[in-house]
């Protein structure tokens, strides 16, 4: 009896692994489709994707896109990197990707006013989202963030979605 349950634990959770890797159709079992397009560091390419821009100034980055997304991740420091998302849909306020529980999930004020959502701990800042007139956006770090780099994050995504006035504008 015991190698019958053993078994039939084992056999359950292949089939449970399958399903959820794979979808089943009439014509059988077919792969999900990975919604995420690999854009290298191409920002374009990943504006035609998701069909808006996101021009973020940085180097040694790495950049993803699908439809109404744009990801992209980059070195917070040499051990730990940051993945920014743009996105015009709020999927309810946030579009992280991150579904860990934290002790800490509040709104806060940055030294500008702008309110921004972060989930933590009492040491570390692992994800904030926050919505401009330009998109919903998120920062997940997995290994966390002080309050000064969250800031900066604000601040490179703010940059990049400033309005660019020329500067015959103040002639």
């Amino acid at each position: 009896m015991r190698y019958f349950v053993k078994y039939f634990i084992l056999i359950s959770s292949l089939f449970f692994i399958t399903t959820f890797f794979t979808g089943c159709t009439d014509k059988g079992v077919v792969l999900l489709p990975n919604p995420w397009f690999d854009c290298h560091e191409n920002l374009a390419k990943a504006a035609k994707v998701a069909g808006f821009e996101f021009p973020l100034s940085l180097s040694n980055y790495q950049v993803k896109a699908m439809k109404d997304m744009i990801e992209i991740t980059y070195p917070l420091d040499a051990f730990r990197n940051v993945t920014v998302r743009k996105s015009s849909n709020d999927n309810g306020g946030d579009i992280s990707g991150d579904y860990n529980n934290y002790p800490i999930n509040k709104e806060i004020s940055l030294k500008n006013g702008v309110l921004i959502k972060i989930r933590g701990d009492k040491y570390k800042i692992y994800v904030m989202n926050m919505a401009a007139s330009s998109g919903y956006y998120s920062a997940v770090c997995d290994k966390g963030m002080s309050l000064k780099e969250v800031e900066s994050i604000y601040e490179v995504i703010a940059e990049a979605e400033a309005p660019k006035i020329p500067p015959e504008a103040f002639e």
